[in-house]
């Protein structure tokens, strides 16, 4: 234990692999070690993970996600789809022509989605979810399954309760409520940009939140007006920390010899997306290796393609393993178990970030990390070629999200609709990298603020000490 107990307590609540990205590679550990008596309540808890943070912490201990009644698990989701047709966003335009078209599929299925409607409906406005929120909310926590997390925290008695990730990482939410409940305060993290207009409700009741930039933090007010808006502090986000640190970012040389493409040339990024939410993806890169071997260019460019773990399909798999000439499938070091960014990974994205010369993605967050760079970046808005999708996994949704529509509006992207046109947006990228420059800066601005500067893990964590000590 920490000698110096009147230093503040802060548990962090790690519940899902990114968090650890996030809070602990970043300085928010680090700084909260120098200043704070921290406790790790995390779902990662191995060997590897242990000998690394439990020296900067007082005490790490095991969180496991609980089996809940069937019958408040039914609730949650009847809330959710709820929350979804109040906020009839893009996403849950999307979701809610995905159930319909999979209710097709049997007579059974086609009941139980009317029977939903049915009751979603008259329940989908402000007033109706503010109270099953609430609702849920006990109900949670009369039915807990265990009284695990009364007895941590009564016995540790943090300050503050911070959850690193407030979505995807549903173990997190249950220690979170019982914090809030025995008077703890509680802060959560908004974990990324287009999570208010694209996940689940939030139904844990923080007593504070930390948001990327104005627009979330906006957001959140609209979306939750119970929520006092002095209690929402934008930070930025610490996963860009990383590109302005030099000690992650490579020599170009280096990254090339890890890697293996020829430091003299110009390389493309293409980075893919979950293979069940960009379905026959590999039609894409196949063209793109394609288009580039067609190029009549000199220095002939180069191609690596970054593989999310998250969901590759068996096609893409194959696809990486014939050997194409001038294009590159570098290994991800992640935790698959965690889907954890392993630290020695930090270095390599920072550097690909760092050194290619275009981005090449269907809508992601590598877009904003190419535009903060005020490096070219092309999006791909049309089916891959040769598909037959149905209406809701057309690509070109993805372009129209509520959080992405602003970027590919704002000129800082290239959006192609065709493959034509990425033949013309691939070769004018590469001859005239500076034509939208002055767009991305601009977006830039608007988007960040004053909150990307590489210090957005300290500020959160100067934030966090400042809460649990009551200032």
């Amino acid at each position: 234990m920490t000698a110096n107990n009147s230093r503040p307590h802060i548990l962090l609540i790690i519940s899902r692999g990114e968090a650890v990205r996030n809070f602990l590679y970043s300085d928010t550990l680090k700084i909260l070690h120098e200043k704070a008596r921290v406790t790790l309540l995390s779902v990662l808890d191995d060997e590897r993970f242990t000998d690394r943070f439990a020296p900067l912490v007082d005490e790490i201990i095991p969180l496991k996600q609980f089996s809940e009644k069937k019958i408040l698990k039914f609730f949650r989701t009847l809330v959710h789809d709820a929350h979804f047709r109040w906020l009839w966003s893009g996403v849950a335009k999307n979701r809610w022509e995905t159930d319909d078209y999979t209710a097709r599929s049997s007579v059974q299925k086609s009941l139980k989605r009317l029977l939903t409607k049915i009751v979603v409906f008259p329940i989908a406005n402000r007033p109706a979810l503010k109270i099953l929120t609430k609702l849920e909310r006990w109900l949670s926590f009369v039915l807990r399954p265990t009284r695990q997390f009364d007895e941590i925290f009564k016995t540790r008695k943090p300050d503050l309760v911070f959850n690193c990730s407030h979505i995807h990482g549903p173990a997190g939410e249950l220690p979170a409520k019982v914090a809030r409940k025995l008077g703890i305060p509680t802060a959560g993290f908004i974990f990324s940009w287009d999570n208010l207009t694209s996940r689940s409700r939030i139904f844990v009741p923080y007593d504070y939140f930390f948001v990327w930039n104005d627009n979330m933090r906006n957001e959140l007010l609209k979306l939750y007006d119970d929520i006092p808006p002095e209690r929402v502090f934008i930070t930025g986000t610490p996963q860009f920390d990383f590109h302005f640190k030099s000690e992650y970012s490579l020599s170009r040389e280096v990254l090339a010899d890890r890697i293996g493409f020829d430091a003299e040339r110009p390389f493309i990024l293409y980075t893919t997306g979950v293979d069940r939410h960009f379905p026959e993806e590999y039609k894409h890169v196949r063209k793109i290796i394609s288009i580039l071997d067609e190029l009549e260019l000199d220095p002939k460019p180069q191609l690596v393609v970054r593989i999310y773990v998250k969901g590759t399909s068996p096609e893409m798999v194959e696809l990486s393993k014939q050997g194409q000439k001038d294009v590159f499938w570098p290994a991800v070091a992640w935790d698959r178990k965690w889907f954890t960014p392993l630290y020695e990974d930090l270095e390599i994205y920072t550097s690909l970030i760092h050194h290619a010369c275009l981005s090449i993605n269907a809508a992601s967050t590598v877009s904003l990390e190419f535009i903060m760079h005020d490096k070219p970046v092309i999006n791909i808005g049309f089916d891959p070629p040769g598909s037959s999708l149905p209406h809701h996994l057309r690509w070109s949704r993805h372009i129209n999200f509520d959080h992405y529509r602003p970027v590919a509006e704002s000129g800082a992207v290239a959006v192609a609709e065709s493959v034509a046109e990425l033949k013309q947006m691939i070769t004018e990228a590469l001859t005239n990298p500076g034509k939208q420059s002055a767009k991305r800066a601009e977006f830039t601005k608007r988007f960040f603020g004053s909150y990307l500067d590489g210090h957005a893990a300290e500020r959160i964590a100067d934030r966090l000490i400042k809460l649990a000590s009551g200032d």
